[in-house]
This record gives structure tokens, sequence and C-alpha cells, in this order.
């Protein structure tokens, strides 16, 4: 067992991050770079608080956050494990995909090769960077496997068949030559599937653990292929034995790669599990079968023999206790877990961004709008949804929207105006991050890419500011009201903005789901800010310039609208809102 070492473990939150957290913190000081994109990142925070284990909300992309936090903690060993994890968002979502796998351990890296002394960096890696090896797999009693096969070990040759695969082995090599080239003490893992305690569990990974809560809670779980496929399997606490070992003796690994899993002793086919599970849990466990998914291997067992000579390290844990474990585990969070399924807040399951686009008559309009928002759904880093909520419209705008195959066309809930029209649209999203831009061409979709990152950064709202990248719209009564109330939102609120009105806007879903919105019209904008101040969020803005609109008349009016604004602002100091009527 280590001790008395600063361990910096990145993506803490995650399940072997936290389980990371909770065997190193015991007998080391500890500190937790995560970006809380995980499900029920809340408690985790909160437990990291009890232990006493600093926490920094950073996306190790940003180099410069990572970089501060880097400076403060100085630590001795860095544990890397934050990561996009999932195949199907890395087809779905290359280029986010590389910034967090690639980006993000380079900046990792280039911290670790500067300090003086150089920490010993763990990477964890995944076998996913050997493609897809099965050509040779058979099927034999209900198993496949590949004839005189022991497992694969270090030397079986790398091949990025997937755009996950790819960015996880580039990340790989670039940790094997830091430690070859500039002397880091580094080792990488190329771990099989592990599995355990605080693991939610998806359909795209985890799938021990996934299948386990289907169970838990009777719920149908997908088989993709024929079930027959099979992995070694290695209970987490097992690989996090193996961590320490390595940390103790890095002299002897340093600069090497490592194939982790149960091995020979320790696998699964999928079919095998769901047996198990039913009987370990008397439930039914009902499947159903989808097709093979992109990069899906038959069979992948990892020969563990070189960890074996140059550690001593061998699982302890069977497949039976690990399950027993793992059940007991998912039994005590069973109210938590109930709770993330029902939202399905997990990842694969859920986009990340939502944009809501209110349109009452915009037939003239919304066909321009609707066109550049697909170009950004072709270009973007991230997983969007576009829904288009009809403000009760008597033109062609309702069918015009349904022509877009990426729209989903709603109608307003309540009764008629913009705000009414965001809440219908706020209420149904299923983003981690909530977005509203105008039908009317004024704002232009392609500068949604970087209000994204800024909310990211800060988990606040951003705002689109046409002060700082100007108007094509604005006379100039418009921009002095727009000055005046900007002014009188902060001497009131106490954050002063260049543009608090402007109705392109991103926020985390947060500043919506804590409280119950009560504006049917303009004033929504006000609500927003002021809703994102009370949770104590940042509010932040970025230059976008706002185009005149395409065709058609101005909806807003500078006396009847700024009127209602000046209320709105003077209104929201003293109130205090109700809790959401919807979760």
């Amino acid at each position: 067992m280590i001790k008395d070492r600063r361990i910096l473990i990145t993506g803490g939150l995650g399940f072997i991050g936290f389980n990371a957290v909770k065997y190193f913190s015991r007998d080391n000081r500890v500190h937790v770079v995560d970006d809380c994109s995980r499900t029920a990142f809340e408690d985790n925070i909160r437990r990291l608080a009890e232990w006493g284990v600093g926490f920094s909300r950073v996306d190790i992309s940003h180099a410069a956050e990572l970089r501060s936090v880097w400076a403060d903690f100085r630590p001795d060993v860095v544990i890397h494990l934050a990561a996009q994890v999932a195949v199907t968002l890395s087809v779905t979502n290359p280029v986010r995909d590389f910034l967090s796998n690639v980006q993000g351990t380079m900046n990792l890296l280039e911290l670790a090769r500067l300090s003086d002394p150089r920490p010993v960096f763990l990477y964890a890696s995944t076998n996913k960077v050997y493609g897809v090896l099965d050509q040779h797999a058979v099927l034999r009693q209900g198993r496949y496997e590949i004839p005189g096969h022991g497992g694969y070990d270090e030397s079986t040759p790398l091949s990025f068949s997937t755009p996950y695969g790819c960015s996880k082995g580039a990340a790989d090599q670039y940790v094997l030559d830091y430690a070859r080239t500039f002397g880091v003490p580094a080792v990488v893992f190329r771990q099989s599937c592990i599995y355990g305690p605080h693991q939610y569990g998806i359909e795209d990974q985890g799938w021990v653990a996934w299948f386990a809560v289907c169970a838990l809670l009777d719920k149908p779980a997908t088989i993709y292929g024929d079930g027959c496929q099979v992995r070694d399997v290695l209970y987490v606490d097992d690989l996090l034995d193996l961590y320490a070992l390595s940390v103790d003796r890095i002299g002897r690994v340093q600069g090497e790669a490592f194939n982790i899993g149960g091995g020979r002793d320790r696998t699964l086919a999928v079919n095998e599990l769901v047996g198990i599970l039913r009987r370990m849990t008397g439930r039914t466990l009902a499947v159903d079968h989808q097709d093979w998914r992109p990069g899906d291997q038959r069979t992948f067992i990892c020969d563990i023999g070189k960890a074996r000579r140059l550690l001593g390290w061998q699982p302890q844990v069977g497949i039976e206790e690990g399950l027993t474990r793992l059940l007991a585990w998912l039994g005590r969070a069973r109210t938590e877990i109930e709770d993330v399924v029902e939202r399905q807040d997990y990842v694969g399951k859920r986009c990340e961004v939502s944009l809501v686009i209110p349109a009452h008559n915009e037939e003239e309009c919304l066909a321009a709008v609707l066109d550049e928002v697909g170009r950004l759904l072709t270009e973007a880093a991230y997983r969007i949804e576009v829904i288009v909520v009809d403000d009760r419209s008597t033109d062609g705008t309702a069918a015009i929207a349904r022509r877009y195959p990426f729209v989903r066309l709603v109608g307003n809930r309540y009764g008629p105006g913009k705000g009414a029209a965001l809440r219908t649209g706020f209420e149904l999203a299923q983003g981690t991050y909530l977005a509203m831009m105008d039908a009317d061409f004024s704002h232009n979709a392609l500068d949604l890419p970087v209000m994204i990152e800024e909310v990211r950064r800060h988990q606040g709202l951003v705002v689109a500011s046409r002060i700082t990248g100007g108007s094509e719209e604005y006379t100039r009564v418009r921009a002095f009201g727009n000055i005046v109330l900007t002014w009188f939102f902060g001497l009131l609120h106490g954050r002063y903005l260049s543009d608090a009105l402007n109705g392109f806007k991103i926020f985390h879903r947060d500043v919506f789901r804590s409280f119950a919105y009560t504006s049917n019209a303009f004033e929504i904008e006000v609500e927003l800010l002021a809703n994102a101040l009370r949770l104590r969020r940042e509010v932040t803005e970025v230059p976008s310039r706002e185009r005149a609109r395409l065709a058609g008349k101005l909806k807003s009016s500078v006396v009847r609208h700024g009127s209602l604004f000046a209320w709105r602002i003077l209104f929201e100091k003293f109130r205090k809102p109700e809790s959401p009527h919807v979760r």
C-alpha cells in the first residue's frame, strides 16, 4: 500500500475514479479533477468533502484551468481516468471524443513532462485499441472462442477500428512515448471489462452493471448481437490493487503497456450473465435483441501474464463474489438508481444540448433558420436535439418544421407568447444544456458551439451579446432601451452585462429545472437570468452578431415589452420562486 503521496485523480467522480478515491484517500492526499458529466455527480462531490478530498470542476481539455490546479496541488502521482468512454458516442460525436481523450491526455502529459520531479503517471486505456480481433472466432456451446487461443497479450497489433479506439489508442501511444522520450514514469493499462460498486451501467459501457440494474428494477435489457460474445471481467478492487503495485514498483514497469482484465479464469458470455443474474436475484430479467454495433468484438480475453510476471499481480475476486458485492451495493443505492433510470439520466440516453426555437407565424424565416441548424448538426462536436415550438401559428410554420427530420415539433402547452412556448420546449428537453434562439434568422446558429464551450466551463448561463458582436437590427431607440434595461438589471441583481435581454442564450438545465417558471412573454429572459444568479451560477457573455430579420415585422415593441422587462426586473428582485412543477 502506498502512503503519504499527493495523488491527482482525473475523472474521480466516475465509476473507477470514485472507487480509486476511496481506495487511495485513506493514506494519501487526494485531489479530484472532473468535468461533472457523470450521472449523480452531486452526491459524489458531497462524499469527497466528507472524506477531506479536494475537488476541482475542470474539463481536462482546457489547458489553462488544468494548469492552475496542477500548480496548486503539485501531484506525486497522476491516475488518469477522465475520458469519453462509449464507442457509440464516439461515432456520433468524434470531435468531442478527440478533445476528451487525446487533447486532455496531452495536456496532462505536458504538465508531467515539465514538472520536477516528474510524477508517476498511470493511464487507463482500453482493449478497443486492438479493434475487431475475432475474425477466426467460432461458436461453441453458446460461446464465441478462438481455437487454441489463450488470450490477447501486449504483442497483439493495434488496430483502431472506431473513433473511440482511435482516440484512446492515440493517447495510449503518447503516454508510452513520453515515458521513453522524456522519462515520464508512465504506464498504460489496456483494460477489459471492469465492474463493481458506484457503477450505474449503461448499454454503451459498463454492461455488467447495466444488466444488474435491469434485473434489480425488472427492466428489460437489450442484447446487441446474439449474446454469445465473451469478455473477461475484473472486479474494480483487483484493478486498484494493480494500480497501487505499479506506483510502488514504477521502476519495473515505466514505459510498459499491460492488458488487464479477469483473464482466462474470469470470463462471461452475455447470455451467461443473464442466467446468473436471474438465479441470484430471482427476477425475470427480460431481454430483447438488436443488431451488432460498430466495433463489437465477439470475443476478447486478456492474457494477463505480463502483469503477473513483472508485478506479481493476480485477480482475487471471483465472478460470483464480485456480482454479489455489486448487487449488494445496487440494493443500497436503489432509490438513487431508480431516479437516474426514470429520468434517463445516463450516457447515451440523453443528448448534450437541446435547442428550443419558439415560432409564431414564421413561415418566411423558419426554413432558413433550420437549414442553418442542419449545417450546425453536421459540424458540431456535440449531440444536439432541436425542438421547434409552434406558438399557435396560422400560417405554414408547422408544415415547414415537419420537413426537417431532425426537428421535434411540439405545440405550445400554455397561453400564447414566447415565454410560454420556451417553457414548453424546456420541459420536454433532454439535454444537459438548454439553448434558445429566435425563428426569424436574426441569431446565427453557427455561434452556438462557442456558447456551448463557455457554458460547459462554468455550468451557468451564457448570453450572446449584440453589443460586443454587433447588430444589423438595432435602431437608436432600441439600443438605448436595451442599455437602460440591462443597467437596471445589474443595479438590482448585482450582475452587470452588456446585453442581458438578447433571446440567444444557453444554460445548464438546473437553471430551468430548479424553479417553477411563470413568464409567458419576452420577460422570460429576465427570469432565466435571475434564477441562474439564485443558484449562484456564473452568467457570462460571448460576442454574436445579430442579423436583420429575414422577413416580416419585428415581434417585440420597444414601449410595451420594455415596460414588461422593467417590471419583471423589479419583480424578480423580491420574488421567492416556487419549487418546480416539472422534474
